[in-house]
């Protein structure tokens, strides 16, 4: 099952007025293996709550780098031996 149509079950059962838990297992009593998950539907219920009906995901993005590659590499090929450890103590990161 694709997870819009998990998405499609959710805001239906929002519609219906279901609790989560009930919700849950509406969807699940259905296929008969756990296709929604009690947090799952939580975030769902919330986010039509507020009105937003959109189903698709909402970009994520990735996160910004905090070390300059160039140099990281430069420290690398100096001393090949050092840690990922050393390394990250060394440009204040954490593992």
């Amino acid at each position: 099952m694709k997870i819009r149509e998990i998405r499609v079950l959710m805001k239906y059962e929002f519609h219906r007025r279901a609790t989560t838990r009930f919700a849950v297992a509406n969807i699940n009593s259905v296929f008969g293996i756990q296709v929604a998950t009690n947090a799952n539907v939580v975030l769902w219920l919330k986010k039509f709550r507020s009105g937003d009906f959109d189903l698709s995901n909402e970009p994520r993005g990735r996160p910004k780098t905090r070390v300059d590659n160039d140099v990281l590499k430069a420290n690398v090929e100096v001393n090949s031996r050092q840690s990922a450890r050393e390394l990250s103590l060394m440009h204040n990161v954490s593992m």
